[in-house]
């Protein structure tokens, strides 16, 4: 930080001594918030460092100001120009700046400031307590308004003006401005103080902001101003006061309110309470329109208008009272209608209310009746109430005669009547009963209907159920003159010998008239009940069941039921039960055995009459000793060093039982891999062959002991004790290999010879109890090699081990072109090449005329062997001079003979042509060619091929790179001969073309799927017969290895699944690892 110090300014005469002196000093500058400002300052012949200070804190010297990203010194520093400028100004940039540049000898400090003021538009303004755009509700009475307008954080504060309608406003405004301290945003507060007048209703006033960073229009909020003024009196149409209606005429009301703001509330009432609300509003009145369809409940009505509005003390009102004429809506006789003859009966008729009051009159026989005394009294809902009474002196003659009451309103087409019939009294006939045949039999459950019938009196008969003292539901219904009920009963078990009574009544009798039945009734028996002897059962002793039925009706037959199987029990007894029933008792004598133990065994009681039973059953509890589950294996196979878990389990009562492992008669003293638990799990861990032979398990409970043999099978993977190699024969003679294993179990061919890429035809195999032989016959060179033993019983993994079959014959030396020459030039480094095959062991040694060459500075001879019979020797010289250059010896030899090849090294030159070409494979648009390459002339070679359609005399032109022998010649035509030949080429130029060219032919059939282009290929594409092949093997051996796995799982599976339900193996038990043995290998 550099103290902050008064500009310093050189002179003229400090310019002509070269004193550094400002050139242009920074000046005060204002901005708006998001615009770019430069602060200039340049200094002549400035040889002080310079920089800015911001509010007295250096911002150093770097162009790009470290922590201020927006902050940047532009100009060409090289003229003194040190202009800071700073982009997208916000309000903390507002502050002093000051240039500053550092003294040197002779040099004092320059020191010039300049002030950056950052204008900030306002926020929008707000008129405070309404939002933009809203509605301000003025009431006429209110003699002024005050509208305060706020305008926050502007820099500087806002310009605030009012405007009505758009026309500034310029009387009744105050404006005042607020700063918090430590703040550079101001706030701006303008307050208007209005008078409003009725015909500034709906005018609109704006509040508007601006300072000098608004750019464009002023920022605007605005209110509407609305006047409030009560309406005018409403007015009602379509009725007036006195007006008769009829009840079902139809009302048009129209009420209507002009003026005021608001528009009028329009609101129909009847007799207080609101009825219609639904106002419209149209040329500045306000219409409610009501329509009424005129009830009898409207007489003397009060409907009512009122209108009304915010600015209305009260509503107005409007009203009128509606008068209806209307008929009554009914009349109703009461009085007895029914008596015995030589009785008066008093008739009343009452109608309902009507306007004005109705007349009665009463009709009989057709004849109208004189008027003996009618009443009129007014309605609490309106109108009036009429009431007549006539007395009849009945006689027998009057039975079934109707009398009819008629009422009518004079003012009122229509009229409404009511009737009632007089009955002269009589007893009916005594009833019958229908649906039940006495003494016949029904069965419990059953539903029965039985039928009481009356003929006859008047009224018809009442008719009433009743059994053991209870009145019974009857379905009770009337035919002509005939009265019945019918009963509908569910026949149980106590309805046996129940009697039913039917009683027939009516007003003309003194006593009930009344007739009975007795029912019969078939019902099984409702349980069973089994007991024992003794109380608890022993296997091997006798045990007794003895059943027991409820009452049945008639008596049940009791049988025994076990295992589906019906079993003979013996009557013991027969007693007397409820309802009229019997009792039937029964027994059965079992001696049980462990197999009955929790066993079921039922009683089922039949009812035969009503072929339905009752069943009860009970589980025997049987105490025997222990038994062994017949599931558990007698013999047990588990691999070596793996375990198992065999659940000896037993059956037994009672279930706590002692288990022991016993051998050879003795109890055995469980070895650490032997674990025998409380519940008879025997685990076996890490089991060895060792532990292999007969075992017993023995199981104690309180009833006695019971013993299991079984044996223990040690499974081991074969594994190869023997194997004949190396074997040495002549070539011609016959090789004779034996491998052997042991293994248990020992299965068939399970030792077998193998060697990949061999033809094991020409071989035979025998295998003899975990012994295979392989014989090799009339030995040529080419046998020699490796043959692999496998040895796999399904168990473990296949085990392998090689014999070496050496086949001796004298060597010879590959006398391939590329390997007859050597090259290189002076100075460099030959490598000679002798490639050759034979056995036994083939060593090699070097000449060059006379002289045998060893290891030294100049040579370096070293070998390597390929294979069983394949041998290559290099013969490196360093340093090669002219008198290297000639012809090698290499000779190569064994206990069978010898060979030699002379190798000529010369000078690095161009490669010799490729030779042996042709092709193997043609499509329809490509070739496949091959060729032998020929001596490369020491240096790295490629290959040029050169082709022409046959008869054709242009050639085309393809180049393949180093390192290749095989190429795709693609893009060709089909079924077309090319005639095609080769040269190779190095650095040091090309070779001659192989002067015989070769003819081939494109194919001349369509390939499976034809494509408009194809891609072109590299030149180690391989081709798509090769391709297809490739493919076609893998799934075959694919295919070969999925059935090969699935034979062995199978037979392992067969061989454990006697005992799979009992033995358990841990999650971890690896299924049989194996392979799949080559073609020809005996398995």
């Amino acid at each position: 930080m550099l103290p902050k110090m008064d500009a310093k300014t050189g002179s003229v005469a400090d310019d002509a001594q070269g004193r550094q002196m400002f050139r242009t000093k920074p000046q005060n500058v204002s901005a708006i918030k998001d615009q770019t400002v430069i602060l200039k300052c340049e200094v002549m012949n400035q040889s002080g460092r310079m920089q800015w200070s911001k509010n007295g804190f250096a911002l150093g010297y770097d162009k790009s100001i470290p922590g201020f990203s927006r902050y940047e010194v532009v100009g060409n520093l090289n003229l003194g120009e040190y202009n800071l400028m700073i982009t997208n100004v916000e309000l903390r940039d507002d502050t002093e700046y000051q240039c500053q540049v550092l003294p040197t000898p002779g040099n004092p400090p320059l020191m010039a400031s300049a002030y950056l003021t950052v204008h900030i538009p306002p926020d929008v303004p707000k008129i405070v307590g309404h939002k933009n755009a809203s509605t301000i509700d003025i009431p006429y009475t209110q003699d002024e308004i005050k509208l305060e307008c706020v305008a926050h954080n502007g820099r500087p504060a806002a310009r605030l003006e009012w405007f009505k309608d758009g026309e500034k406003i310029t009387t009744g405004i105050s404006y005042r401005t607020e700063t918090k301290p430590g703040e550079k945003l101001s706030t701006a507060i303008s307050v208007l103080t209005y008078r409003p007048k009725f015909n500034y209703n709906d005018a609109l006033l704006s509040c508007q902001a601006s300072n000098d960073a608004v750019q464009g229009p002023p920022l605007e909020t605005f209110v509407q101003l609305s006047i409030s003024f009560p309406p005018g009196e409403p007015h009602i149409s379509g009725y007036h006061e006195g007006q008769v209606v009829r009840i079902n005429d139809t009302l048009h009301l129209k009420c209507v309110s002009e003026g005021g703001n608001p528009p009028a509330l329009v609101i129909w009432y009847k007799n207080n309470k609101e009825i219609d609300r639904s106002y419209f509003t149209e040329q500045n009145k306000a219409e409610n329109d009501l329509t009424l369809t005129v009830e009898s409940s409207d007489n003397d009505a009060i409907f009512k208008c009122e209108a009304s509005n915010t600015a209305t003390v009260k509503p107005l009102v409007a009203s009128f009272k509606l008068t209806v004429h209307f008929p009554p809506k009914k009349v109703k006789i009461s009085g007895h209608r029914l008596a015995k003859a030589g009785q008066t009966v008093t008739l009343k008729c009452v109608s309902t209310n009507s306007n004005p009051a109705a007349t009665i009159t009463w009709f009989a026989r057709g004849r109208q009746l004189p008027d003996e005394n009618t009443q009129v009294k007014s309605s609490p809902k309106g109108g009036f109430i009429s009431t007549s009474i006539t007395k009849v002196n009945l006689t027998g003659n009057d039975n079934n005669v109707m009398y009819t009451c008629v009422a009518k309103n004079e003012y009122v087409v229509g009229g409404t009547s009511d009737s009632v019939t007089l009955s002269v009294l009589y007893p009916p006939a005594s009833p019958t009963i229908s649906g039940y045949n006495p003494g016949s039999a029904v069965h419990s459950g059953e539903s029965a209907k039985l039928t009481c019938t009356a003929i006859g009196g008047n009224p018809l008969a009442s008719l009433k159920w009743y059994t053991r003292g209870r009145r019974l539901d009857s379905d009770y219904k009337i035919i002509g003159n005939i009265a019945s009920a019918d009963l509908n009963v569910i026949i149980k078990p106590e309805d046996n010998g129940a009697i039913y009574v039917c009683k027939a009544t009516n007003n003309a009798t003194v006593r009930p008239l009344q007739t009975q039945i007795r029912l019969k009734v078939f019902f099984p028996p409702v349980s069973v009940n089994i007991t024992t002897k003794p109380d608890q059962a022993r296997a091997g002793q006798k045990y007794t069941l003895t059943c027991e039925c409820s009452s049945s009706n008639p008596e049940a037959e009791i049988i025994w039921l076990h295992n589906s199987q019906r079993l003979q029990g013996n009557n013991l007894a027969l007693m007397n039960g409820s309802n009229g029933g019997k009792i039937t008792i029964n027994i059965l004598e079992i001696i049980p055995t462990p197999d009955d133990h929790m066993a079921v065994y039922g009683c089922r009681a039949i009812n035969h009459a009503v072929d339905k039973s009752v069943n009860d059953g009970i589980t025997l509890d049987i105490l025997f000793k222990p038994v062994f589950n017949t599931l558990i294996p007698h013999k047990i196979s588990i691999l070596e060093d793996e375990w198992k878990s065999v659940n000896f389990s037993v059956r037994a009562n009672p279930e706590k039982v002692r288990f022991s492992l016993w051998r050879d008669g003795r109890v055995l003293k469980l070895p650490r891999n032997f674990l025998l638990d409380d519940d008879g799990l025997l685990n076996l861990t890490k089991v060895k062959q060792k532990d292999s032979g007969d075992y017993q398990i023995k199981a104690v409970n309180k009833e006695g002991a019971t013993f299991l043999n079984f044996t223990v099978d040690i499974l081991y993977a074969a594994n190869i004790t023997h194997i004949s190699t190396p074997v040495i024969e002549d070539e011609g003679g016959i090789a004779y290999l034996e491998c052997i294993a042991e293994a248990n179990p020992m299965s068939d061919n399970m030792v077998g010879w193998t060697r990949d890429s061999y033809d094991m035809s020409r071989t035979r195999q025998t295998y003899d109890k975990g012994s295979s032989s392989l014989t090799v016959y009339e030995l040529s060179r080419t046998d020699a090699g490796t043959f692999t033993c496998s040895a796999y019983n399904g168990y473990g993994k296949v085990v392998t081990r090689v014999a070496q079959l050496i086949v001796k014959y004298p060597p010879q030396i590959d006398q391939s072109r590329q390997y007859a020459k050597a090259a290189s030039d002076k100075g460099g480094t030959a490598t000679l090449i002798c490639k050759a095959d034979g056995a036994p062991l083939i060593t090699f040694s070097w000449s060059k005329g006379s002289a045998e060459l060893k290891n030294s500075d100049k040579y370096n001879i070293k070998g390597t062997k390929d294979g069983d019979v394949y041998y290559t020797s290099l013969l490196e010289i360093s340093n090669v001079t002219k008198e290297d250059y000639g012809k090698y010896l290499c000779k190569a030899k064994n206990v069978e003979g010898s060979a030699e090849s002379e190798i000529l090294l010369d000078g690095t030159s161009k490669p010799d042509p490729p030779y042996n070409i042709k092709f193997v494979n043609a499509t329809h648009n490509s070739l496949t060619l091959t060729w032998q390459p020929g001596f490369n002339g020491g240096m790295t070679q490629s290959f040029r091929v050169r082709y022409r359609p046959k008869g054709t005399t242009n050639y085309k032109y393809v180049d393949v790179g180093p390192g290749s022998n095989v190429y795709l010649l693609t893009g060709l035509e089909r079924g077309q001969e090319y005639e095609i030949t080769m040269l190779a080429f190095n650095k040091l130029g090309e070779s001659q073309y192989q002067r015989k060219e070769f003819i081939a032919k494109t194919s001349h059939l369509n390939p499976p799927e034809e494509h408009d282009a194809a891609p072109p290929q590299d030149s180690d594409d391989m081709p798509l017969i090769i391709i297809l092949v490739v493919c076609i093997v893998g799934i075959f051996l694919l295919a070969l290895n999925i059935g090969l796995i699935m034979f062995f799982i199978r037979r392992k599976r067969k061989r454990l699944e006697t005992n799979h339900s009992l033995i358990y193996e841990p999650d971890r038990l690896r299924q049989a690892e194996f392979s799949v043995l080559p073609r020809g290998t005996a398995q």
